[in-house]
């Protein structure tokens, strides 16, 4: 337990409100804590566990002595695997946002996935970096954190892309909750049946895709990850730039350049780093962001 609060303690100097992985076990750098992350979201402490762990009232024990001295009042365990929420201490706020570079993203734990994803900051940031007057179409938006980051960065327009209507509603309060509802659009699609109608809306400067590993009857990565960049020229701009995410622990930047080669003439430009706090015993098995432009 000591390894724990250790790491802990170490990821928690200048903490803020915004959100930060403080202990990230899924990456297999720490020996025996496999199962479990724990993130500070403002005054909420969130452990989650991925499978039932035998150290659980051990480790819930030295959280509650670390809080003592650190900005956290609330104390929640979420199981992933049976997706039952505890309030070890303090209570689950009403209202919880995940706070980063300013922007709120509006979180429900209670959700298997809880609306924001922190490993995919330095993607975000990147986006916003060379947004300001851009035309980006984000697909497979989920709660919409590239399109936040856009706008944030003076976009002109973004589309957000995603089958799922529950999602894309958390966007677009999420973009009401942050004042960037200009020049912001929400459609509900298949993706891999809907390019017809996203070609007529083109060219994009800047194009997001994020797709999930595995979605049961829409989207497998091996089988359909090709369906999506081979429509890519079609919809690109003179200079535009694609960030192109891949979630699959067992897939790395070869799976993706194969098909960039085999269906466009885009070159990658940059692999970006991982968020620090994510640590991955092998980086392949991390998230995997690349940059890629004509």
């Amino acid at each position: 337990m000591q390894t724990v609060l250790k790491v802990i303690k170490n990821n928690s100097i200048n903490l803020s409100n915004e959100f930060k992985r403080l202990f990230h076990g899924r990456g297999k750098c720490y020996e025996g804590f496999e199962d479990i992350v724990i993130d500070s979201i403002d005054t909420t402490l969130l452990v989650q566990s991925y499978k039932e762990i035998s150290y659980k009232d051990e480790l819930l024990k030295a959280l509650k002595e670390y809080m003592q001295n650190s900005r956290h009042k609330n104390l929640i365990y979420k199981s992933r695997y049976d997706n039952t929420l505890e309030v070890v201490s303090g209570k689950l706020e009403e209202r919880l946002f995940a706070i980063e570079d300013g922007i709120k993203f509006s979180l429900d734990l209670k959700n298997q996935n809880i609306g924001y994803f922190g490993d995919m900051k330095n993607g975000r940031a990147y986006v916003k970096s060379i947004a300001k007057d851009k035309r980006v179409l984000n697909l497979f938006a989920y709660t919409c954190g590239f399109s936040l980051a856009a706008k944030s960065g003076g976009a002109k327009e973004v589309i957000n892309v995603d089958m799922s209507k529950g999602v894309l509603a958390i966007g677009n309060r999420n973009h009401a909750i942050n004042n960037l509802n200009s020049g912001v659009k929400f459609w509900k699609l298949n993706i891999l049946k809907s390019f017809p109608k996203i070609k007529r809306a083109a060219p994009f400067d800047i194009v997001v895709i994020d797709p999930p590993t595995f979605q049961r009857g829409s989207f497998e990565v091996e089988r359909d990850y090709e369906k999506i960049v081979k429509n890519l020229p079609e919809i690109l701009a003179k200079d535009a730039i694609v960030v192109s995410a891949l979630n699959a622990p067992y897939l790395d930047y070869d799976f993706l350049d194969k098909i960039y080669k085999k269906h466009t003439n885009l070159k990658k430009i940059k692999e970006l780093e991982q968020v620090k706090e994510y640590c991955n015993k092998e980086p392949k098995e991390g998230l995997k962001i690349a940059l890629y432009s004509k």
